[in-house]
Order: structure tokens, then sequence, then C-alpha cells
């Protein structure tokens, strides 16, 4: 994975932005991108629509450049409107089974080899574990712990894409974490992965 754009020079570009440099929204793109990608994929497995659905979310962004806010994180901030667009797409396409914005989506993780120094054939087999038991919690567990960890975002900022409050977001990890603790014997690669998760 890149590195990611430093929250400051994030913060300069949408100010850039807001006052109408359109190739400043261009850079914000391209430094998300990877990132809005991921996590679009994990709302929805298919990489076009994806693709597609990031497209339009800028494209937003551009017409609302003379009425946009400031924003505290601009990484979450987009974050919330590609899943809001995505949910919002796909409830409008179904008929029979509508995808909510608030609960009703399914959600899945899946660990890149580049997030970890993987040698040792049994520590991917770890790996490839912890990914089944958490992909085995229920979808709002599921997405905490993969923005916790895969996007290294904050308590505040998982709130905010996830539209919860803090106190919840802390229960919903505390309860994801005592889950996956029942589950993995001591001394396993988990214990490499919960200070991700606490810290």
């Amino acid at each position: 994975m890149s590195k990611r754009l430093p929250t400051q020079h994030a913060q300069e570009l949408w100010q850039e932005y807001r006052s109408g440099d359109m190739y400043a929204l261009a850079k914000l793109m391209q430094a998300y991108y990877p990132d809005l990608f991921h996590w679009g994929m994990r709302l929805h497995p298919d990489k076009e629509f994806v693709k597609d659905s990031i497209q339009d979310t800028f494209l937003t962004l551009w017409k609302l450049q003379s009425t946009i806010n400031e924003v505290e994180n601009v990484r979450s901030y987009l974050m919330v409107m590609l899943k809001t667009r995505i949910l919002r797409e796909l409830s409008r396409k179904s008929v029979t089974h509508q995808a909510h914005l608030s609960d009703e989506y399914s959600f899945s993780v899946e660990f890149s080899p580049d997030l970890r120094m993987i040698e040792e054939e049994h520590e991917i087999y770890q790996l490839r574990k912890l990914e089944q038991m958490i992909n085995s919690l229920p979808d709002r567990q599921k997405e905490l712990i993969y923005l916790r960890f895969y996007q290294s975002l904050s308590f505040e900022q998982i709130a905010e894409v996830m539209q919860l409050g803090r106190q919840s977001v802390y229960n919903l990890l505390q309860k994801s974490l005592t889950s996956l603790r029942k589950n993995w014997a001591p001394g396993t690669l988990l214990l490499l992965v919960l200070p991700w998760l606490q810290g």
C-alpha cells in the first residue's frame, strides 16, 4: 500500500479545491483512490461499479465546489461519501431487497499480502485464518475492524464513517475483540494484530 497523504497536506488541497482549483481535487482523487477502491470493494464486489462510484463521487464534489464545507478529515469524509453513493445506488437498483443506508449491507474483509512482512507459510495460514474469523463476525463488526486495522482511522473518524456515536464504536470494538479472543489460541498472529486494533 502506498504512503498515505499527510493530513495537513490533504487539508491544504481541500481548501484549494474549495477555492476553485480543480487540480487540487484531482490530486486528492489520485492520493486517495487506492484507499477508496479497497473500501468500495468491501461494500460491493463489482470492480467497475466501484470505479464508477468513485468517479461519480468526485464529479459530485466538483459540482458542489462552491458550497462545500470545511471538513475535519478529508479521507474519512470521502469514505462516507463513497459509502453513501454505493448504498444508495444498490438501494435504487434493488426492488425486492433494498440496501438501507444504515445497517443492511454486506461487508467483507481481505488482507492483502503487502499489509505484513510475510515470509513463512505458517504465517500466511494464520493470516488467512484470522481473515476467516473476522469474516464470521457480523457485518458492522467487520467494517469497524477493517476501518481501524486496514484504514488506520481514529475512533472519531470511524464513528463518522459508520454513523455511530464514539461510545458505540468502543463498545462494538470490544465486542468484536472478545469474539476473536474466544476463538484464537494465545501466542498466535492475533497477538500481533490486536495492538493495531486497540491502539
